[in-house]
């Protein structure tokens, strides 16, 4: 039962991942100004005229209440920085008008994340029964519940910061963590056999992960550099986003070469080799989707896809460098 539950939220948090996306691509962010309801109800409205006149100043100053007492927080914590850059930000000032296909998708998205949380803690239930004989099972199954947890609490901090970066960033991060602690737990639970593979391929496949996870961290941060912009000129948005998007662009070719090089030079066991595969084709894709961003015909579908693919390619990668934890080792001449 622990592996099924186990695959199931594998899945529900990357899916997160593709309706966080969505989210993104189609500007729901704030589809609901309030968190956990959505402008006051559990299941939103359909139109604004069941809405009070005065809703926008509702939940805008609902918002600043609840930021004022996060900002304190983060002051006793020792982040001054943030706190001062949160107090100070003027878009906590912002309300926001009722758009009913932004409030709903970023429902559903918040709807699939409750649906997540209870798969998630009853994969963690269901690994207490690992704890003595196999307790890596259970602290890695732990650490991505709690992952999914503090996920849960920094998406309601993003939407009372009204988005403020830093924190999206984190939120991703979050969501990666808490993936990446339920694959290892599955490495162990399931105990495969160790394959064979060179020295040469593990320590390929560990750079290629490493730089993935680089990679699609800096295009996190680059989307919130993105959001900010305020010329739709392809030029513009080019000198704007400078150095970050040469960075990232440059680093999405280099991780794409190593792709191509981790399955040229892979000798380890065939199910795993197409794996390999699958992260070469992301990878490729990565390097097609992004830049689409920069044109106005093509900027909601790069948006909507390349987080996918990078979550995807972080993904699968990640997984490739499991089967390799543990593995027998011989020098490749």
């Amino acid at each position: 039962m622990y592996t099924k539950l186990n695959w199931l939220s594998i899945f529900s948090i990357f899916m997160l991942f593709v309706l966080g996306g969505l989210v993104r691509s189609t500007g729901s962010g704030m589809g609901c100004p309030d968190w956990p309801k959505c402008f006051g109800e559990y299941i939103p409205p359909t139109s604004e005229t069941e809405l009070p006149a005065d809703y926008e100043d509702y939940y805008k100053d609902q918002r600043i209440e609840k930021t004022n007492r996060f900002v304190t927080l983060l002051r006793s914590l020792g982040f001054n920085k943030k706190a001062n850059e949160l107090e100070n930000n003027p878009q906590v000032e912002e309300s926001h008008k009722f758009n009913a296909i932004k409030a709903y998708v970023e429902y559903i998205n918040r709807l699939w994340g409750a649906v997540t949380g209870l798969i998630v803690f009853l994969c963690f239930l269901f690994s207490l029964s690992y704890l003595r004989g196999n307790p890596k099972v259970f602290i890695y199954s732990m650490i991505g519940f709690v992952a999914v947890f503090l996920n849960a609490l920094l998406g309601a901090v993003v939407v009372h910061s009204n988005l403020i970066g830093g924190i999206v960033t984190a939120h991703f991060i979050a969501a990666f963590v808490s993936i990446c602690g339920f694959i290892i737990a599955r490495k162990y639970a399931l105990e495969r056999k160790r394959i064979t593979i060179s020295n040469f391929s593990k320590n390929l496949i560990l750079i290629t992960t490493v730089l993935t996870l680089i990679q699609v961290l800096l295009g996190a941060n680059l989307r919130e550099y993105y959001d900010l912009l305020t010329s739709n000129e392809y030029l513009d948005k080019v000198a704007s986003l400078f150095p970050h998007l040469h960075i990232h662009a440059i680093l999405g070719v280099i991780v794409m070469a190593l792709a191509v090089l981790q399955l040229v030079r892979y000798n380890g066991n065939e199910s795993v080799k197409k794996h390999v595969i699958i992260s070469l084709i992301l990878a490729s894709l990565q390097v097609v989707v992004g830049p689409l961003a920069l044109s106005d015909s093509f900027e909601a579908f790069s948006k909507l896809f390349h987080i996918t693919l990078g979550a995807g390619l972080f993904v699968v990668q990640f997984y490739i460098y499991t089967t390799i934890l543990g593995s027998k080792k011989f020098t490749q001449v």
